[in-house]
């Protein structure tokens, strides 16, 4: 049976405006068609009346760790336990994040094969959930940023190791730690720690799988070693200068800014005072970064590090308001958040309403491009062609309205 969603109105990630009085037609887990008016309705098609609301793709985070659940100190919620229980608290925020209308993320590090196997099963239509782009365990220096839910390697030779035998794991990309960070005791955000040479071996083995490479990357150095060895997307990018942003630009590399971390962990108290301090001091340069970045036309994905200290997938939304207050159009926000998000991620499948493209959408009561804050309400959410969230009231056999 198709679903026919009409009388809506469209924000498809593609145009730059709103498109009235329009419908989408469904079939198992993929659009069919998109137009404006009137459609062709089969007799045994199921036509839900959305009334003039507001349906966008669904919402893409390329930046997230759901073995993390953005409590205080998350990573001693976990250190304990085993790569099964580990998994379980994964799907939980998993689902709490697709109940936000996140429909796919990209997790950028986990112990083991913990994430792995939660997007395997996601995927096999066994539970439900986000779509989940993962690197399983990120690779890092020997004691390198958040090295307990990395693979250790030093030189080349050993980092080209790590590189493939996590992509025989089955990791979808391969995610470098280049420099230091806010939340490793001992390290600061702005020092090198992977080598050129290093980072040239990750993404040298990547490429044999075609796999794009991500790299935590907030000092200025390790920026500029990244760019030098063609990394594909740099995460954070806190202390970028104007010419690498232009290098960026030049090279068609995606920044993922995660802004909204940084800003919870300079603000909040309850984390460390070492972790504090050095949060702190990195909140004007990001801004400062973020504002260039916009001006110059640098492609940038959203991303939020959600997950992490202090920071639970509901600051999704937070993320986006920043986004536009650092210079963005809200049109620009939500192509960002969906179709240059799953553009970032590798996944050409999704991202905007278009025949031929998954069924991933949200509905929302309001029209976003005048004030972004209304996707943070409630909303209906479809996955794959099936609405997971959001109650459905029947107002006659043939057509169904949204409450």
């Amino acid at each position: 049976m198709r679903k026919v969603l009409v009388n809506c109105s469209l924000l498809d990630g593609i145009k730059d405006d709103v498109q009235s009085n329009s419908y989408i037609i469904i079939e198992d887990q993929n659009i069919v068609d998109v137009g404006t008016g009137i459609p062709n309705v089969g007799p045994n098609d199921e036509v839900i009346n959305l009334d003039g609301k507001f349906v966008l793709p669904g919402l893409i985070d390329c930046h997230v760790h759901l073995v993390w659940d953005g409590s205080d100190d998350p990573q001693s919620e976990i250190h304990h336990l085993d790569e099964a229980e580990v998994t379980l608290l994964a799907y939980r925020n998993a689902k709490d994040t697709l109940e936000l209308g996140i429909t796919t993320v990209r997790d950028v590090a986990s112990p083991g094969k913990s994430v792995i196997h939660l997007r395997n099963y996601i995927n096999k239509g066994v539970l439900p959930g986000p779509t989940i782009v993962a690197s399983g365990r990120a690779i890092c220096m020997t004691g390198g940023h958040v090295h307990y839910l990395g693979r250790e390697a030093d030189g080349a030779d050993e980092v080209r190791k790590a590189t493939r035998e996590l992509m025989k794991e089955g990791a979808d990309l391969i995610k470098v730690m280049a420099t230091g960070g806010i939340y490793t005791f001992g390290e600061e955000p702005g020092s090198a720690q992977l080598t050129v040479d290093e980072l040239r071996a990750a993404v040298e083995e990547a490429r044999k799988k075609n796999k794009k490479v991500a790299a935590h990357a907030e000092g200025l150095d390790g920026i500029r070693n990244c760019l030098e060895v063609g990394i594909d997307t740099i995460e954070h990018g806190i202390f970028a200068d104007e010419a690498s942003l232009i290098q960026m630009r030049e090279q068609g590399t995606y920044l993922v800014p995660t802004m909204i971390v940084m800003k919870r962990l300079a603000v909040d108290e309850k984390i460390p005072g070492w972790a504090l301090e050095k949060a702190k001091e990195v909140v004007g340069p990001h801004q400062w970064m973020l504002e260039n970045a916009i001006q110059l036309g640098v492609k940038i994905a959203t991303g939020t590090d959600c997950g992490s200290p202090v920071t639970p997938p509901k600051y999704y939304f937070d993320e986006l308001l920043i986004m536009e207050d650092a210079g963005m159009k809200a049109i620009d926000v939500i192509h960002a958040s969906t179709r240059i998000a799953a553009e970032c991620i590798g996944l050409e499948d999704r991202g905007v309403i278009a025949s031929g493209k998954k069924a991933d959408l949200i509905v929302v009561d309001k029209n976003p491009l005048a004030n972004l804050a209304v996707l943070k309400e409630k909303k209906q959410v479809m996955k794959n062609g099936e609405f997971v969230f959001g109650t459905v009231k029947q107002s006659n056999p043939k057509v169904e309205t949204f409450s």
